[in-house]
């Protein structure tokens, strides 16, 4: 299956997901997507249920060239324990992993140090067990922003507004990002209804027309606590909806219509979503097939965080001039619908 990916992508830039369900859903796994362009794969999310799914298709966890991951629940980095512990005692290379400074030391403090940091007689920190790669800084304002170049594709890294749900702002709310792949491809990842990522994406001269598919957080049944609920998306415009994927949903799906209401429909496990690299997007539509070194961290020294309440859920740069140079790698609810 990967094979196929990375051959498609050869010609195309390649969206394909392992999983579109929420962090609850039994009949989709998680939500998690690969993204391919010239043979060079980037695993976005590893959830609890993605090493089996991945599994499944004969897809081992170790088998992309980069890793992001795009905050800190258990259905996005759930398996991110078992990619860095597998990696080192089976005697692979360290994965890369697309990861701001910032959101390392959370992710590692927050979520893997307990699990990963006593293995050996010395003390392990994230960057014995992963390659940390650095996305460079772009802006604070309208909404902080990063940027990477992996193999051919340009990855625009973008805070969202998830947790907690009673925050008004972006800045106020813990760490969470969403990605535009290519200036083409939107994927939002985890977030609440948010008008102004639209607005502030267009302000920070990525224009809305250039999307060919816009992948968009959907739970299906309100309240929208810490999610955008299918009633709220109903609202975008329709130039917006008609290129709307809908992923991260629940298992009551089969109830809803959304080419009814104007989406682009479910986005759907194993699909490859495909978007010509040598033609304009305007001759040659989304197709779709089917299929069942920046600086590393000193680390050994490790210590407890003593960080404000703001900088652990705002977690990142306010005037920060800029980050290491553009990435570039070779081929080498919740109760209703999750977190």
């Amino acid at each position: 299956m990967l094979h196929e990916i990375k051959k498609a992508s050869r010609e195309n830039l390649v969206v394909c997901f392992v999983g579109v369900g929420s962090a609850f859903a039994r009949k989709n796994a998680q939500t998690s997507l690969i993204v391919a362009r010239d043979g060079v794969t980037l695993l976005v999310d590893l959830g609890t249920t993605i090493p089996m799914a991945l599994s499944q298709q004969g897809i081992g966890l170790a088998e992309f060239d980069c890793y992001h991951f795009t905050h800190s629940h258990a259905d996005h980095i759930g398996g991110v324990e078992e990619l860095l512990l597998s990696s080192r005692y089976a005697g692979r290379p360290r994965p890369q992993v697309l990861i701001t400074e910032n959101y390392q030391e959370l992710l590692w403090e927050g979520s893997l140090r307990g699990g990963c940091e006593y293995n050996e007689a010395e003390l392990l920190c994230f960057s014995d067990l992963a390659k940390p790669l650095r996305p460079q800084w772009v802006r604070s304002e309208p909404r902080e922003m990063y940027q990477a170049t992996l193999g051919g594709m340009n990855l625009l890294l973008f805070r969202t507004r998830h947790i907690p749900g009673d925050v008004a702002q972006w800045e106020q709310a813990f760490w969470s990002t969403g990605m535009l792949i290519d200036g083409r491809v939107l994927f939002t990842a985890d977030t609440r209804f948010d008008l102004s990522l639209f607005t502030d994406l267009e302000q920070s001269g990525y224009p809305l027309q250039q999307l060919e598919a816009i992948f968009h957080d959907c739970q299906l049944s309100g309240p929208g606590t810490v999610h955008a609920t299918y009633d709220e998306l109903q609202t975008l415009p329709a130039h917006l909806k008609r290129k709307m994927w809908l992923t991260h949903y629940g298992d009551t799906f089969d109830q809803f219509h959304p080419q009814e209401h104007g989406f682009a429909g479910f986005a759907q496990p194993w699909h490859l979503y495909q978007f010509p690299l040598r033609m304009s997007a305007r001759q040659h539509p989304l197709t779709l097939r089917h299929f069942q070194s920046p600086r590393l961290e000193s680390c050994h020294t490790s210590k407890a965080l003593h960080t404000s309440r703001s900088l652990r859920w705002c977690a990142g740069p306010r005037r920060r001039a800029s980050f290491a140079g553009t990435l570039r790698v070779g081929s080498a609810r919740a109760e209703h619908e999750g977190l």
